[in-house]
């Protein structure tokens, strides 16, 4: 979806963002008022200040791009276990695998009163023997691709991404209700390998702003505890980033992007289910070929023996990654909890 404006959507989230616009860059002063006053008077449940009061789970994993979700869709939910009046942190890697490419990433996290989320992440995209195709043949160059740094075999790009997530309303945990817990969210990206983002005719930086609604139901499908997610994106990313940020056409627009995600608990431990995450279709400088990117989509199992780890284990299908078909492979992933 396209729209020339900002639209009414994005309005709404930067209006949100901009009344907690402390937390993103000023805001130790504004969010340890509450957590403080708790801890000082000693009603910060589950262990103190760095307990761990919300059930196990109820942080998701950590998804591609470092905020608390599935593998590439960000929920509503906080990252760590923290309640009311508490801190929680996580550390995440993960790992993608396709024929032509790995990925990489390392992030961390902290999730503020149960209402705040802030992280941190990088991402290392190998092209592996794809990196002399695509100069000399995408970008019609020489194999350093006239970018000033070479495209060989294993040439990697590299993207910082630092986000933060604010919970409006609402507790996905709460029963006898269809009212999800709402947050929204903003993702600022900047590509390390600028040169070769301008060979694309794209921005090596930009921001992404989100709307996430987040439901479980304890006794959902078959019995089972069942987690369901709708996530819109407002971006101009090409691929979540690694290819920039808009194109020489798309210079002023965002483009609105459903996401979903469906998980069901086997036990309390096990969890699985998929995802669905639309990518913008912005042309780039270097032609149909190498603009043409596919939804994302996965399928995946986790699993979260406690609260202080867990595994996820997913098969993610990324369709047209730099002009390559069929872009599908393993992804895993680890996240510290503390």
């Amino acid at each position: 979806m396209k729209n020339t404006g900002l639209g009414t959507l994005l309005r709404a989230i930067h209006k949100v963002l901009l009344r907690w616009g402390a937390v993103a860059t000023c805001a130790a002063p504004m969010l340890w008022a509450p957590v403080a006053a708790h801890a000082a008077a000693g009603t910060a449940p589950g262990g103190g200040l760095f307990g761990q009061s919300r059930p196990a789970g109820t942080g998701g994993v950590t998804a591609i791009d470092g905020a608390a979700g599935g593998g590439i869709v960000p929920w509503a939910l906080i990252a760590g276990y923290g309640g009311p009046g508490q801190v929680g942190f996580t550390a995440s890697y993960t790992h993608a695998s396709t024929a032509d490419f790995n990925a990489n990433g390392y992030g961390v996290a902290a999730g503020i009163d149960n209402r705040v989320e802030i992280s941190l992440t990088q991402q290392n995209f190998d092209l592996g023997n794809t990196g002399p195709y695509i100069a000399t043949t995408l970008l019609n160059a020489p194999a350093d691709g006239g970018v000033g740094q070479p495209l060989q075999n294993n040439a990697a790009i590299n993207q910082d991404i630092i986000g933060v997530k604010v919970r409006v309303f609402g507790n996905a945990l709460s029963q006898g209700t269809w009212m999800p817990q709402v947050a929204v969210g903003a993702q600022y990206h900047h590509n390390e390998d600028g040169a070769l983002m301008n060979a694309l005719g794209a921005k090596a930086s930009g921001a992404s702003f989100y709307l996430a609604l987040t439901k479980v139901w304890l006794k959902g499908l078959l019995g089972h505890v069942t987690l369901l997610d709708f996530t819109l994106d407002a971006t101009r990313a090409n691929d979540n980033g690694l290819f920039g940020f808009e194109g020489p056409t798309d210079a002023s627009s965002y483009h609105y992007e459903p996401e979903v995600s469906a998980g069901v608990f086997l036990d309390p431990h096990v969890v699985v289910g998929g995802e669905y995450r639309a990518m913008p279709q912005n042309e780039l400088a270097v032609g149909p070929v190498v603009s043409q990117s596919s939804a994302w989509k996965d399928v995946f199992m986790a699993y979260i023996p406690n609260k202080s780890v867990s595994l996820t284990l997913a098969y993610a299908m990324l369709g047209h990654v730099a002009g390559i078909p069929n872009s599908n492979g393993l992804y895993t992933s680890v996240t510290a909890s503390f």
